[in-house]
Order: structure tokens, then C-alpha cells, then sequence
């Protein structure tokens, strides 16, 4: 029954065990068909027996016992489970006697006959008066009308069951129909949320077990709904912070660039119109080249300046840690306000290119908004290798993965609860999950806030 469903099976089950118990009961009454007949067939042959030699005994010695043998066939020849024949003393029982009782008026199958194994009895009597032997009486047992009732009762047994196992298989499964009724909207539920829709709820209805599945059903729905509004929201933040960052380049591009390479271009035409006479300026020959190492000096700061803002500067070359502290070392110059400390507990140098790019950008991101948002006077960033207690808690065999911690803390106005993070923490949170980390937010009694991001190291067999 492998592609049946749970319905047909149960019901296939409930129907295959009625009609079990059906042929078990039918099984146990034809075991104690045999024996009763045969029981019911000697107690008769035995009664028999003793009314006739009763009746034999109190016959008169000198009187002819025919009138009374008459008599008591009379009463005897109308027993229900005997048959009883009076014969001569040298007369025999006729041959079709027996075949006569087999086949005489009777409905019972000759199998069941067969089955059960109850065959005719037959007993001979001898009547003797006075010593001398008159006739015999012949009787012969009739298991037929016992089969007849056993067989009766085994057709109205077997009817009144079947009917009582379809009338109760009808309503198991009308019950079954009206049960299993919230497997479809399940169903229909788990593929509108296959097929993406929103807003994908369900009734909770049913017994307990459909009403915890659709509930369950239901916080997925509401999950995945706000995952793809946070993740529309991301993406929209994400675009308009790639434009603007666009335009900041365009812009720098524009006012920088622009102005060099127009210096170059016009002290490149002087030039040319000063060499084209006979006996050029020697001096100012120097002066257009100074002024065109100038501009091109200031278009090289301007493209190290770009460079660095998409690609931190050395982190390929020189690693995680060298890389932070060249970073460290430019914010001390720009925000000596803010006292900044960098401790690196672990040696770094055996990162991955792709978990070191992440842990530096988490660290721009989250020092950057100390000094925009914070009013913070310290901060304090710390980079450790261990064994994250959340991460480990959720391990399935008991043993986290090694992770690479950052803990940024800061003693500004911290981060109020139930406020929206902004692009800086959510380009932070999405980098950490990217890489299959994470990131929590807590608030120290001492004021402030800190943030503690985990990424998981690359499992390269050290």
C-alpha cells in the first residue's frame, strides 16, 4: 500500500480487522460444530437405546411383542435426530437407508458437511422375549438438522457482521473524511508558500495535532513575510547606498580629477608651444613640468584615496591585523578626539581572504558609526579565536566550529531598544550571516553599547 493514502490505509486496516475478527469467529464456531454434533448424536443413540430396553423389559414373556413394537415405532418415528427402523430378526437394513438420510430434506452444503466431519451413527437394537429374538430395531443418527441450525447460524452470524463491519467501515471513514479535512489545507498552505505567496495563514481547526501544525505553519508564514520585508528593505538601503557611493566617487572624480587632468592638458599644449620656437624658456619649460607632476601627484593621491575606499589597503599583502592597525593609525589622525584601542588577542596571519575581508569591513563599519552616532569619548575593538557559546549551543553533536569574535564597545549613548537598525548594523549583520556567523547587540551596565559579531573559520584541516 505504498501509494495509498493515510485514509485508504486506515481504512484498509479497520476493514482487514473486522473481517479478521469476522473469520476468527467464524473459525471458532466450526471447530465446535464436530464436536457438538457428535455429542448431540451419542446422547440421542443413548437415550434411544434406554427407551427401548426399557420398553422390551416390561413386555410380558408369553405375549407377542409385535402391537407394542408397533406402538413404540409409531412414537418413535418422528425423532429430530434419529431415524428409527423396526427390521425382522433376519432382515437387513436397506443399502440407500444411509444415502436417504445424507441427501433428505436439507439446505447445508456438502462441504460444511465434509468440514465439520460429522457422519450418521447407526446403532442395532435386538427385541427378545422370552428368549426368543422377534426383530431388530435399527437406529441410525441424523446429524443434518444440527448441521442445519449450526449452518444457520453461521449464515445469519456472518450476514449481521457483515453488514455491522460496512455500516462501521462507512462511518470510520466519514469520520476519517471529516478528520484528515485540514491535511488538505495544509497541503495547500505548504505549496502557496513553495510558490512564494504572502501572507499564507491558516484556520486553526481540527484536532490539537493539526491545530499545533497550522499554528507552526502560520509563524513560518509570518517569518518568511517579514524576512522578505527586511530583505526588500535591505536591498532598497543597499541601492541607494551603492548610488551614493557612486556619486561620491563620480563627485570626487568630477572636483578632483577633473581640474588635474585639465591642468595637464593645458600645460601639455603650452608646452608644445614652447618648444616649437627656436630658443625655448628654459625656465619656464621647468615651471609647465613641475605644475604637471603636480597634477598628476594629486590624481595619484585621488585614485590611493578611491582604491582604498573599495579595496582596504595592504589587507592581501599584509594580513587582518597589520591591515586594522594601518586603519587605527589614519582614524587616530582624523578623530583624535576619540581615544581608539585595538587589541588582537590571537595571530591572525592563517585567515581566508574571504573572513578577513569580512572582519575588517565589520570593524570600519562599527568604528565608523562610533564616531557618527556615538558621542563616544573610547572605544574599544578586540579580535579573539575561540568557541562561540551561542553557536555552540545550537551544535547538533555537541562541538562548535572555531570562530573568529570581534567585540566593539563604546562608552556613547548606546542603542535604544525597539529602534530600527540602521545601514551600518544591517550591512554588518547581513555580512556575518553571508558567511554563516552572527551578530547581537548588547547594552553594558556601564552605558554604551557592544556589538559581537562570531564568523566561522574555514575548515582547512589545521
Amino acid at each position: 500500500m505504498r501509494g495509498f493514502s493515510l485514509k485508504a490505509r486506515l481504512g484498509w486496516l479497520i476493514g482487514v480487522v473486522l473481517v479478521a475478527t469476522l473469520v476468527v469467529n467464524l473459525e471458532i464456531q466450526l471447530l465446535h460444530a464436530g464436536p457438538r454434533v457428535r455429542a448431540e448424536a451419542g446422547s440421542n443413540l443413548r437415550l434411544m437405546r434406554e427407551f427401548v430396553l426399557a420398553t422390551m423389559a416390561n413386555l410380558p414373556e408369553n405375549e407377542d411383542p409385535a402391537p407394542a413394537l408397533k406402538r413404540l415405532y409409531g412414537s418413535l418415528g418422528h425423532l429430530r435426530h434419529a431415524d428409527v427402523e423396526i427390521l425382522a430378526a433376519d432382515e437387513t437394513p436397506p443399502a440407500d437407508w444411509l444415502e436417504k438420510i445424507r441427501h433428505s430434506d436439507r439446505d447445508v452444503p456438502e462441504w460444511f458437511v465434509k468440514l465439520v466431519g460429522a457422519a450418521p451413527r447407526v446403532m442395532t437394537i435386538p427385541v427378545t422375549v422370552g428368549g426368543r429374538a422377534y426383530s431388530n430395531i435399527v437406529v441410525i443418527s441424523n446429524p443434518f438438522d444440527e448441521l442445519g441450525e449450526i449452518w444457520s447460524d453461521m449464515v445469519w452470524l456472518a450476514s449481521i457482521s457483515l453488514a455491522v463491519t460496512i455500516v462501521f467501515l462507512t462511518l470510520v471513514l466519514l469520520f476519517l473524511r471529516q478528520s484528515l479535512a485540514p491535511f488538505d489545507a495544509l497541503k495547500s498552505g505548504l505549496a502557496r508558500l513553495e510558490a512564494g505567496k504572502s501572507g499564507v495563514r491558516l484556520s486553526l481547526g481540527g484536532a490539537s495535532e493539526f491545530r499545533s501544525i497550522a499554528a507552526a505553519l502560520n509563524s513560518l508564514g509570518a517569518t518568511l513575510d517579514r524576512v522578505k520585508r527586511e530583505n526588500r528593505e535591505l536591498v532598497d538601503r543597499l541601492i541607494r547606498v551603492q548610488e551614493a557611493e557612486r556619486k561620491d566617487i563620480a563627485r570626487d572624480l568630477h572636483d578632483e580629477a577633473g581640474p588635474c587632468l585639465f591642468s595637464i592638458r593645458a600645460t601639455s599644449a603650452t608646452l608644445q608651444e614652447l618648444v616649437s620656437h627656436p630658443s625655448p624658456d628654459v625656465r619656464r619649460l621647468r615651471q609647465m613640468s613641475g605644475a604637471i607632476d603636480e597634477a598628476s601627484e594629486s590624481l595619484q593621491s585621488l585614485f590611493r584615496g578611491l582604491l582604498d575606499r573599495l579595496r582596504p589597503k595592504g589587507l592581501e599583502e599584509l594580513g587582518l591585523e597589520p591591515a586594522l592597525k594601518a586603519l587605527f593609525a589614519s582614524w587616530a589622525l582624523t578623530h583624535p578626539e576619540v581615544d581608539l584601542r585595538l587589541i588582537v588577542r590571537h595571530d591572525l596571519a592563517g585567515l581566508d581572504e574571504e573572513t578577513a575581508l569580512a572582519a575588517y569591513r565589520v570593524v570600519q563599519e562599527a568604528v565608523t558609526n562610533i564616531f557618527r552616532h556615538s558621542g563616544a569619548s573610547r572605544g574599544e575593538v578586540t579580535l579573539e579565536l575561540g568557541l562561540d557559546a551561542s553557536a555552540h549551543s545550537q551544535e547538533l553533536d555537541g562541538e562548535a566550529p572555531p570562530r573568529l569574535k570581534i567585540a566593539i564597545e563604546d562608552n556613547g549613548v548606546g542603542i535604544s531598544e525597539g529602534v530600527a537598525p540602521g545601514m551600518g548594523l544591517l550591512g554588518m549583520n547581513e555580512r556575518a550571516r553571508a558567511l554563516g556567523g552572527a551578530q547581537r547587540i548588547e547594552s553594558p551596565p556601564s552605558g554604551g553599547a557592544r556589538i559581537i559579531v562570531s564568523l566561522p573559520l574555514r575548515d582547512d584541516g589545521e
